[in-house]
């Protein structure tokens, strides 16, 4: 039976274009949700034989929204906007199974973000939301995500013994998780 995609395992990572050569990229933390929209900009001609339709291109957007924090993303992306910076954006599918080299499917794209709200309500956490514009096409791929970060998104089983602590990686439905403890 095919296993459904579920939202909380595609994560957001970024960097700023121009610093490419000397940062990797940085996971957005405290992501509430995330839209890929693809929007087909078609037109249609009348002829004497009836309508032709052609495409004008496909405008890609990421409409994302998250708990705001202090951290260096969130003032990295707040900066972009106000500075019209060029980013890089990776959206990349952690609950998917990796590839022969542990690398996980992701898209990859170049572009600005439009936008940024970031109300403050006194009844909840801060949540800042923003557009990234795409230039040209998503492009699909494979990227090394650290075990680290993996561990952020989803925590995994461990071990009550404290020498043992932080490296079982044992998955709750394994016959043995916990036995013994």
């Amino acid at each position: 039976m095919e296993k459904p995609i579920l939202g909380k395992d595609k994560i957001l990572k970024f960097r700023r274009l121009a610093d490419r050569e000397k940062e990797g990229a940085a996971r957005l933390a405290l992501q509430i949700e995330h839209t890929i929209q693809y929007e087909a900009n078609a037109d249609s001609k009348m002829t004497k034989d009836g309508p032709i339709n052609y495409s004008g291109g496909v405008n890609t957007t990421i409409e994302m929204s998250a708990v705001s924090t202090r951290d260096d993303v969130n003032n990295m992306l707040r900066q972009a906007v106000l500075k019209q910076e060029l980013l890089e954006v990776w959206e990349i599918d952690v609950g998917a199974e990796p590839n022969e080299k542990g690398e996980y499917p992701a898209k990859y794209g170049r572009g600005l973000l439009s936008e940024w709200e970031d109300p403050a309500n006194v009844e909840e956490a801060a949540q800042f939301s923003t557009t990234f514009n795409v230039d040209g096409a998503l492009q699909d791929g494979y990227v090394s995500v650290p075990d680290a970060e993996i561990r952020e998104v989803q925590y995994v089983f461990q071990s009550t013994d404290a020498a043992a602590s932080g490296s079982s990686v044992q998955g709750m439905g394994e016959a043995d998780a916990g036995a013994g403890d």
